[in-house]
């Protein structure tokens, strides 16, 4: 009887193994960081993203699905308002020549790997740290109140000066990889974010629809 049972084990994690050779999953954390300037003080913010991408049995119909965990990053500009870099852009993708990429696609940009089947194992090795440029930047809301998500406002960084005052300028963003725990506490600044799920979204004019997945990703 126990050997049967050791045989029926060993059977099972070969499987398992097998299995999780042939449709891998592939995962990353890094932290972003925005930085933005007011009346000479420097305001930063960062949040511990995780990225996930699993392999799917029919890869002819999806080769690979994605997943988000952490939060966004807030920048506290005081009496301002805050600054979210949230998780995702407009259809994930690009939303702006300036502001507007999805937490996704942040990492492998900045270091210049193709975050395609070929490039997923190189960008789960990466080490270190990049500057965002101008084009690699994620997508930026400004709320005038954060308690109220009615003041939401998408916001580039050449328009910083214009509407936070003359003396605010975007003062960078980057990208480091990382190991630290993902941290949940955004819900302090944005205590709504739970009254919005993706299935019932806060839709404000200009196109700008609310949900809680651009502020936190996935349970782990």
């Amino acid at each position: 009887m126990k050997r049967s049972l050791f045989i029926t084990l060993m059977v099972f994690v070969a499987a398992v193994a097998v299995y999780q050779w042939a449709y891998p999953t592939y995962s990353y954390r890094y932290r972003l960081t925005i930085d933005i300037e007011t009346d000479g003080k420097l305001h930063s913010g960062s949040s511990v993203v995780e990225v996930i991408w699993y392999a799917h049995l029919m890869p002819a119909l999806v080769s690979f699905s994605s997943e988000l965990r952490g939060q966004a990053a807030l920048v506290d500009l005081g009496p301002r308002g805050v600054v979210v870099a949230t998780l995702v852009a407009n259809d994930w993708g690009e939303h702006n020549t300036n502001a507007g990429w999805g937490a996704l696609w942040l990492v492998p940009r900045a270091f210049g790997v193709e975050d395609t089947i070929d490039g997923l194992p190189a960008v789960t090795r990466l080490r270190g740290k990049r500057k965002l440029g101008l084009n690699n930047l994620p997508r930026l809301l400004w709320f005038s109140n954060p308690q109220d998500p009615h003041t939401a406002k998408t916001i580039l960084v050449d328009e910083i000066a214009s509407v936070l005052g003359p003396s605010a300028r975007f003062a960078g963003a980057s990208v480091e990889m990382t190991s630290d725990p993902l941290v949940i506490d955004i819900r302090q600044k944005l205590p709504w974010v739970d009254l919005y799920p993706d299935t019932n979204r806060l839709y404000l004019p200009n196109n700008l629809a609310i949900g809680s997945y651009m502020f936190i990703g996935a349970a782990p």
